[in-house]
């Protein structure tokens, strides 16, 4: 302990600049000297017993070669050096009595040999992060560090014999200040556990406090003074000098200028305009030295560019390798009213000026730096020839290229893959970072640009081919006025989009399109009506329109924005049985075009009275068209039309008749039944909405009865020809309304012989029965 006296005695000076590392020292590691605290006891091996403190008393031998002495009241470390940094738990209680229920433990820990060190030896040089030493027993010492809320241990692994004696080096961490305020040192045999808890016994047994492990330097040997773009700005008439380890000067002076340290700080004081630098003398404290050319120096001088304005870079962290980079500083103070000949460079090399705005209490300057790659950026503004005078100077840190993505969209189809040719495209825009934006920025003869209440729009130029990446403006969102919309960087999108038409199937139905559909049926025209069908409604209209009914594609109503359609178009012509006319049927795929006039496609194939024309479009599902054909509805149409060429309610119209199995009622001689029978009847019936004749009509005719020999009861013939008049239920069976119609029929007629001559009897009588007629020749009432 006289030894540390005499060491602090010696080196009062040093220890003053590093304030006696043993002070608030030590460490988030170690050292407490009180006993009754510590959990951890740790002591070299071969040292001799020590008692275990705090009244305590073994509960239990020790295992890992500690041994128990002193009738449990101390242990003795192990002898083996085997068991160096081998840790084992011991039972400890006040008393024996009290073992039995005993809870609490203490951790035995074995380390080595102390270590001795050459006070004179020991060297800290924190620009390099290094602590160097000289002594013995240096194998696994360890040296524990902290610098602010940083911290650490490293470990001699290998020192180098120097005679008799032994070298290591420790690192520490790099940059760590050369006070005991902010830092600290000290040393741990090897084997050692740091830790607040920790109690260490020398080899005598005796407790050590923890001055016995400070590690005070004996030279502090720094390399730098200021940093590399250290300046002196006298903007305000007082500047501070930047010094890296300030509590090491001991004194400074400045010419031409005046300065002094004060509460660590050099402060340099002046008002001229015309000095550009200042050279400053600083003396080091004892036992501090600066090394240079492989010398240690205890003073020297460094001479620094003064300014006389404040700047600062206000556009944010400039970017790298960007060849539209720029920047824009603020410059204030009376130099910022008159920048005629100041010039701004960026380390040699000029930068360009591309604007200067002046407000009223500062200067916004843009500069372009074109392509760089530097990670920091220092821009010093400078006034002359012929004497350049340093202004200002400015320092940021610079970024990488920031990655911009974008994507496309448009109303209710998100995920667009190119730029529409025929409609605005919205952009949806990755974000830049902290107190920045993407803007999107046109390339002319590619795309336009318009922004709509934040949103940006693109729409490709018509004539534009072939793939091109979107283009983006970086741009701070902190300038004031015009200055924020400044590119202060330009970048692409990595994705390549095509351009093209942006096809949007388009509403075919009248309920969306309102009275000026796309598509349109019409019949009549000129010198007849004019009819308009309506979708999902049948029209009724005239047989002589028969003629005049076409379909029309408004061209002229199609907005350009929703593209071309692609449409599946499909007209049927019914009879009025239902079957279809086949050389009327029309199914093509049409593509319809914003224009300016319609076109017309006329429905052919109505040959008879109450002929149905059914018109049918929908959209084509086509993905290579349509965006969002997915959504596209197959398998109806979107819309439909159809009408009933015919507007009789009546039909008169003959049939050839042969019925089978017809009964006569007349006098006896004339009655029987008339097995076969042909003829001639006319027959009128009304006509339903459809053009189908009803059931039940009068019927009048000429028919041959009897063909087959047919006879009456009393064996009288009634083979005759005779004029019919009544009624009969007709039934259709084939060729509905057409002159081939086939039907079966009910009759109930009455009948006049006009064969017959002087035959006695009547020749009036009443048939009754059914037949089959073919034909269908007449007319619609």
């Amino acid at each position: 302990m006289a030894g540390e006296r005499e060491m602090s005695a010696t080196f009062a000076p040093l220890t003053r600049i590093l304030c006696t590392l043993a002070a608030p020292l030590l460490l988030f590691l170690l050292l407490t000297a009180q006993a009754a605290h510590a959990e951890v006891l740790q002591a070299p091996f071969r040292a001799r017993p020590f008692p275990l403190g705090d009244g305590r008393v073994a509960c239990a031998p020790a295992s890992g070669g500690w041994s128990v002495e002193w009738g449990g009241r101390a242990v003795r470390p192990p002898s083996d050096e085997e068991a160096v940094g081998r840790a084992v738990e011991l039972q400890v209680a006040p008393n024996a009595a009290a073992c039995a229920t005993a809870s609490k433990t203490v951790t035995l820990v074995t380390t080595g040999r102390w270590p001795t060190f050459d006070a004179a030896s020991i060297v800290f040089l924190p620009d390099d992060g290094r602590l160097e030493a000289t002594g013995s027993g240096l194998q696994g010492v360890k040296v524990v560090w902290r610098s602010g809320t940083n911290d650490g241990v490293d470990v001699c692994l290998d020192p180098k014999r120097e005679g008799r004696s032994e070298r290591c080096a420790w690192a520490v961490g790099p940059g760590t200040p050369a006070d005991a305020a902010s830092s600290s040192l000290a040393w741990l045999p090897s084997g050692a556990r740091p830790g607040e808890d920790a109690v260490f016994i020398d080899a005598f047994g005796d407790r050590a406090s923890r001055q016995t492990f400070t590690l005070t330097p004996a030279r502090l040997i720094i390399t730098r003074v200021v940093p590399t773009d250290a300046t002196v700005d006298l903007g305000t008439g007082q500047g501070e000098v930047p010094l890296v380890h300030p509590e090491a000067v001991g004194s400074a002076e400045c010419a031409p200028l005046a300065c002094e340290m004060s509460d660590g700080k050099l402060l340099v004081r002046g008002a001229s305009s015309l000095v550009k630098n200042v050279d400053i003398k600083l003396r080091f404290r004892p036992h501090v030295f600066l090394l240079r050319n492989e010398a240690l120096e205890s003073q020297t001088t460094v001479r620094l560019p003064v300014l006389h304005c404040p700047m600062w870079i206000v556009s944010g962290q400039p970017v790298r390798n960007n060849d539209d980079a720029k920047v824009i500083v603020k410059l204030e103070g009376a130099c910022a009213r008159d920048l005629g000949e100041v010039r701004f460079l960026h380390e040699q090399t000029p930068l360009k000026v591309l604007r200067v705005v002046s407000g009223q209490d500062a200067t916004f300057v843009l500069l372009r730096l074109g392509d760089f790659d530097d990670d920091s950026l220092t821009i010093t503004a400078l006034r002359g020839p012929p004497d350049e005078i340093a202004l200002a100077v400015a320092h940021i840190s610079t970024r990488s290229t920031p990655q911009v993505r974008a994507t496309l969209s448009l109303p209710d189809f998100p995920n667009l893959s190119f730029i529409p040719t025929n409609r605005e495209a919205r952009v949806h825009i990755s974000p830049a970072g902290e107190h920045q934006h993407f803007t999107l920025l046109p390339i002319e003869g590619v795309y336009s640009v318009r922004y709509e209440k934040g949103q940006a729009l693109v729409r490709a130029t018509p004539m534009a081919a072939g793939l091109t990446a979107l283009r983006f403006g970086l741009r701070s969102e902190d300038l004031p006025g015009a200055l924020g919309e400044v590119d202060l960087a330009v970048l692409s999108d990595p994705l390549q989009r095509g351009t093209g038409e942006a096809n949007v199937p388009a509403p075919l139905e009248t309920e969306v399109l309102g009275p000026k559909p796309l598509i349109e049926v019409l019949c009549g025209g000129d010198t007849v009506p004019l009819e308009r069908l309506k979708p999902g409604v049948t029209a009724h209209l005239s047989f002589s329109l028969r003629d005049t009914c076409r379909v029309v594609f408004h061209r002229e109503r199609l907005p350009p924005e929703l593209g071309s359609q692609k449409i599946n178009f499909e007209i049927d012509v019914l009879r009025a049985d239902g079957s279809p006319r086949g050389e009327a049927r029309v199914s093509e795929v049409i593509t319809l075009r914003s224009g300016s006039g319609p076109r017309a496609a006329w429905i052919r194939g109505v040959s008879n009275p109450f002929d149905r024309i059914i018109v049918r479009v929908s959209h084509v599902a086509d993905e290579n068209h349509y965006i969002g054909a997915s959504e596209i509805k197959t398998g109806a149409p979107a819309a439909q039309w159809s009408a009933v060429l015919g507007t009789g309610r009546a039909r008169l119209y003959a049939t050839t008749a042969i019925p089978t199995g017809l009964y006569r009622f007349g006098d006896k001689e004339h009655s029987g039944v008339l097995q076969l029978n042909f003829g001639v009847i006319s027959r009128l019936t009304w006509l339903d909405a459809e053009g189908h004749e009803g059931f039940l009509g009068a019927e009048a005719g000429v028919l041959v009865f009897g063909l087959a020999n047919s006879q009456s009861e009393t064996g009288r013939s009634l083979t005759q020809v005779g004029g019919v008049i009544g009624l009969g239920v007709s039934v259709p069976i084939a060729n509905r309304s057409s002159v081939t119609q086939a039907s079966i029929n009910l009759h109930a007629w009455l009948e006049a012989d006009i064969t017959r001559a002087s035959d006695s009897g009547s020749r009036y009588g009443f048939i009754f029965g059914p037949s089959i007629s073919i034909g269908n020749v007449g007319l619609n009432l």
